[in-house]
């Protein structure tokens, strides 16, 4: 418990001291960095989506699917299904 608290202090300590050597230009980094992360998170959902859909056009265009027991719709690419075809329980 000793050792967290040293280290939350230490790292509260450093962002105070980044803070300061910062000034004003602080909130346009720390908008930089969080707008940089957004936005390959948004990209990777973007590739994610995409590859889900093109899929789901070759399982529809009567190619075979990516993997063995594979729906060909969307959600059925992006949703687990179970070894035997079923719907996983929730």
């Amino acid at each position: 418990m000793l050792l967290q608290y040293v280290i939350a202090l230490v790292i509260a300590a450093l962002a105070i001291l980044i803070a300061i050597i910062l000034g004003d230009y602080g909130p346009w980094y720390l908008s930089w960095f969080l707008g940089t992360g957004f936005m390959v998170l948004v990209a990777t959902a973007a590739g994610v989506l995409f590859e889900a859909q093109e899929d789901a056009a070759k399982a529809a265009a009567g190619a075979p699917a990516a993997a063995p027991g594979t729906p060909g719709d969307v959600v059925g690419v992006v949703t687990p299904t179970a070894a035997d075809g079923r719907e996983p329980r929730t």
